[in-house]
């Protein structure tokens, strides 16, 4: 035959890489933008170091969010509690945790006072 041995790593001539010829032409695929689901996750989900009772720990931004409601729900602020009740609710009803971001219609007054741009609700598009 030939006296090339053809076997395990050792291709025909015929088939093997050409000069020159790149094996992947197409090259790596380059990566998109990241979604904006998971930048919030990214963020949102951070450990923050932080001080409770002089001790260090650390936490989620989500959480602290979640601890600074509470803390102030517990001093009487009505639209605090009342968004904690709103996002309990959507906790029991998305055990999942998605979707992440929810609209709140009407929220906090200190929210409506500013100049945002009101936002149609989904039966008025």
């Amino acid at each position: 035959m030939t006296d090339y041995d053809v076997g395990y790593g050792k291709p025909p001539k015929h088939s093997r890489f050409k000069k020159g010829v790149s094996g992947n032409p197409r090259g790596r695929v380059k990566r998109g933008d990241p979604a904006m689901r998971d930048i919030l996750d990214r963020v949102l989900n951070a450990k923050i170091d932080f001080r409770e009772r002089g001790k260090l720990k650390k936490a989620s931004r989500k959480e602290l969010n979640i601890r600074r409601l509470v803390v102030s729900a517990m001093k009487g602020d009505l639209s605090d509690a009342a968004m904690l009740l709103k996002l309990r609710a959507h906790a029991a009803k998305h055990p999942d945790g998605r979707p992440t971001i929810i609209q709140i219609i009407g929220g906090a007054p200190y929210l409506r006072s500013r100049n945002l741009p009101e936002m149609p609700l989904p039966d008025q598009e």
